[in-house]
């Protein structure tokens, strides 16, 4: 197995961890990179790649190891670690499985975008959490178009839109007002910002179908985002297409832990009797 090794450079704690984890690597002869500065070249021949930061590193390093189907294993170094499957002291006995190939890959959808301007496409991105399309410091409300499978779905004023995965529902889409999505479905959900009407709700479609958003009147400067981290400018008459991408994030889980059990520790969501409950549901 080659294993890559992804920190975050910002923090030291991560960068301290790499180094303790490539020592432990090379004691066990097992092949390895320490890899800065990450692409979806340089991530490519790895077998697998463990990204020591929070979930804007992991989110970043998975979208480039979809390129080429590589699974990658977060350990938070962050702050709300909701992608990531450890904690730092969760480490060293997460490597003893990982190196026995005992886990499993987890699929995750991704979305593929692409902005048309004067009837030429001049961006393409792909996003694992969502695409947002919002105005920029100063810039007044937006007026856009909404369209699914060529179908006109509503006219929105407001601050913008959020375009998500069932990934990134939990994420800026939740804070918006948008629903929860078990992550390993498949489906695109749209949520309006800030919407300038009481109508304005998140509508959850299927994955095939292709979204489209227009903008019909933008004063001030608007801006396609990446996951929250990336930036496209866009300008009046832009289409945004969005649909599903052909590749998918891998992660790999050692499945000790439930997507509701994350939601109760990481988002505080509230239930039922106080704790995570560990009874089994009957028939």
């Amino acid at each position: 197995m080659r294993i890559g090794i992804v920190p975050h450079t910002g923090k030291p704690v991560a960068m301290d961890l790499s180094r303790e984890l490539a020592e432990v690597l090379d004691r066990r002869g097992v092949e390895h990179l320490l890899v800065l500065s990450p692409d979806k070249d340089n991530l490519a021949p790895f077998d697998l790649v463990i990204v020591l930061g929070g979930d804007g590193t992991l989110l970043n390093t998975a979208r480039l190891a979809s390129h080429s189907q590589v699974p990658v294993f977060g350990v938070n170094v962050g702050h709300l670690g909701f992608l990531t499957e450890v904690e730092t002291d969760g480490l060293m006995p997460a490597l003893d499985r990982l190196l026995a190939g005992d886990f499993s890959v987890e699929k995750r959808m991704l979305l593929a975008a692409s902005v048309e301007r004067g009837g030429k496409s001049i961006a393409r991105h792909v996003a694992l959490n969502d695409f947002v399309v919002t105005r920029g410091t100063f810039a007044r409300i937006l007026e856009f178009s909404i369209f699914a499978a060529g179908q006109h779905v509503t006219d929105y004023v407001g601050d913008g839109v959020i375009v998500a995965t069932p990934t990134g529902s939990t994420a800026y889409s939740l804070a918006a007002g948008g629903p929860i999505v078990e992550p390993l479905l498949e489906s695109i959900c749209i949520t309006p910002i800030c919407p300038h009407s009481l109508a304005g709700r998140s509508v959850v479609i299927r994955p095939e179908v292709q979204v489209q958003i227009r903008l019909n009147r933008v004063s001030g400067s608007v801006m396609l985002t990446i996951d929250g981290y990336d930036g496209f400018p866009l300008m009046a008459d832009d289409i945004v297409t969005i649909q599903r991408a052909e590749q998918w994030a891998l992660f790999a889980r050692l499945g000790d832990r439930g997507f509701f059990q994350v939601l109760h520790s990481r988002l505080r969501m509230p239930q039922m009797g106080g704790g995570i409950r560990e009874t089994q549901a009957t028939e």
